[in-house]
C-alpha cells in the first residue's frame, strides 16, 4: 500500500513539474527574444541570445514609458475609489438597519451575475452623453462604478464576521459609525481590501477593451494600447518591425504586476483563505 502510495504521489508531482516548465516556456521565450535583434530572431529562432541586446530595454522604455504611467495612474485612482466606496456601503449593509436593506443587496447581488461584457454598450452609451470619453477621468468613473459590486459582497461577509462586542464598545466611548468603520473594520479588513485592490489592479491594467472604446487620442493612450500599435522601425531590415523591441515592450509590462504580487502576495492569500471561511 506504501508502495503504491509512493509511485502514485511521485507520478503526480512529475506530472504537475512537467505542466508548470510548459507554462513557462512562453515566457523563458519572451525573455530570450527581448534581448535578440529581429535579424537573428528570424534567421536562427532558437539559437541563445548571444551577445545579448539590452538596447531593447531602452528602447521599449523610452516609448512606453507614458503609457505605463498613465495605466498606473488610472489604476491606483481607481482602486482608492473602489475601496473607500465599497467600504461605506458594504459597512451600512453588514452593520446598520434600514427599510429595504435586504433587497438593495440582493439587487446588488444580482448585478453581480449580469456578464459584464452585456454592460459595455449601455456604459459606451452612457460616456458619450455623458462627454466622458476621450479622457482618463472616463476610464476611472467607469473603473470605480464597475468594481463595486464584487467589493461590496466581499466586505458585506467580512464585515458582518467581526465581533459586534467592539463596535458596541466604541459605541459607549461616543464613536460614531464612521469611526467605528475608520478603526476599526477597514484594520481588521486590511487582508481582504489588498485583496480586492489586487485583483481590481489586474482588472484595470490589462484591459483593452475599455480603453480602446474610450479613448482615441494617441497622447492619451493607455500601456494595453499601446502595446498593441508598438511596432518600432527596424533599422537592419527597413519595412520589418522590431522583434526584439516589441518583446521587450511586452517584458518591460509585466514589471508592474510581478512586483504587486510579490508585496502583496502574503495578505492576497490570507484575504482569499479568510474570506473562504467567513460566513
Amino acid at each position: 500500500m506504501a508502495r503504491r502510495y509512493f509511485w502514485s504521489n511521485t507520478i503526480s508531482i512529475l506530472i504537475l513539474a512537467v505542466l508548470l516548465l510548459l507554462s513557462f516556456v512562453p515566457v523563458f521565450m519572451m525573455l530570450s527574444m527581448s534581448i535578440k535583434d529581429s535579424l537573428m530572431i528570424e534567421l536562427d529562432f532558437w539559437s541563445p541570445p548571444i551577445p545579448p541586446v539590452w538596447s531593447n530595454y531602452s528602447r521599449a522604455l523610452s516609448d512606453l514609458v507614458f503609457p505605463a504611467i498613465r495605466t498606473l495612474s488610472v489604476a491606483i485612482v481607481s482602486i482608492i475609489g473602489i475601496t473607500a466606496i465599497s467600504c461605506i456601503a458594504a459597512y451600512t449593509f453588514a452593520r446598520l438597519q434600514f427599510f429595504g436593506k435586504e433587497f438593495l443587496f440582493y439587487l446588488v447581488i444580482f448585478i453581480f451575475l449580469v456578464p459584464g461584457v452585456l454592460t459595455l454598450t449601455p456604459s459606451f452609451v452612457l460616456a458619450t452623453q455623458l462627454n466622458l470619453r476621450d479622457s482618463l477621468s472616463g476610464l476611472v468613473i467607469f473603473y470605480i462604478g464597475g468594481g463595486q459590486v464584487f467589493a461590496i459582497f466581499l466586505l458585506r461577509a467580512f464585515f458582518q464576521s467581526q465581533p459586534e462586542e467592539m463596535f458596541e464598545a466604541a459605541r459607549i466611548d461616543g464613536a460614531g459609525e464612521l469611526r467605528a468603520l475608520w478603526s476599526i473594520a477597514i484594520p481588521l479588513a486590511r487582508p481582504i481590501l489588498i485583496t480586492i485592490g489586487i485583483m481590481n489592479f489586474l482588472g484595470i491594467y490589462n484591459d483593452l477593451i475599455w480603453p480602446l472604446l474610450m479613448l482615441n487620442s494617441r497622447d492619451l493612450q493607455t500601456l494595453t494600447l499601446a502595446l498593441q500599435n508598438y511596432s518600432p522601425a527596424n533599422e537592419k531590415m527597413p519595412g520589418r518591425p522590431d522583434l526584439g523591441a516589441i518583446m521587450a515592450g511586452y517584458a518591460f509590462s509585466s514589471v508592474p504586476t510581478l512586483i504587486v504580487f510579490a508585496f502583496g502576495m502574503k495578505y492576497y492569500i490570507e484575504g482569499l483563505t479568510s474570506g473562504a471561511i467567513k460566513q
